[in-house]
């Protein structure tokens, strides 16, 4: 990784881009194909990128010294609720706060967009996210009836 601990967090810049910018592009699949590895599922269509694209809506990229290391993006699920989605940090650059500063960044962006609930969901097997979420006030809450979920499903919420 290109820093250490606080120092490398100075260092990073999260800002809004174009949801089919190759960073976006780039990140999406690497992540895809992480989750694809830990659940044994394979995908093939690109990212969708329009749900990105919608009014009150955002895909953010994180880069440390020029780098794309992570990414998130925001939805609405309904008019007061944003939907998180690809929160992802690259696996080189994990366990320095990264993550931390993208979730951040997101609810930043969903407050400015109007939002007064963060909705977002994860599976059984992202432990670490799974954490992160915890101890950043996020409650678990039911997926069904809010999303189309798989049984490995885990939601959480947080009111802002």
């Amino acid at each position: 990784m290109g820093g250490n601990g606080d120092d490398a967090v100075d260092r990073l810049v999260i800002r809004a881009v174009e949801p089919g910018c190759q960073e976006s592009i780039d990140l999406q699949w690497e992540m895809r194909r992480e989750l694809d590895a830990m659940y044994d599922e394979t995908t093939i269509d690109p990212p969708p990128l329009e749900q990105f694209r919608l009014p009150r809506a955002a895909f953010l990229v994180a880069w440390l010294d020029g780098i794309p290391i992570g990414c998130g993006a925001i939805t609405t699920l309904d008019e007061s609720t944003a939907h998180f989605k690809r929160v992802f940090v690259r696996p080189g650059f994990r366990g320095h706060g990264f993550g931390r500063q993208v979730m951040k960044a997101l609810e930043e962006k969903a407050a400015e967009l109007g939002y007064t609930v963060l909705f977002l969901e994860t599976a059984d097997k992202q432990q670490e996210a799974i954490s992160m979420y915890t101890s950043l006030g996020y409650q678990r809450v039911p997926c069904a009836g809010r999303v189309p979920c798989a049984e490995q499903s885990i939601c959480f919420e947080k009111k802002i």
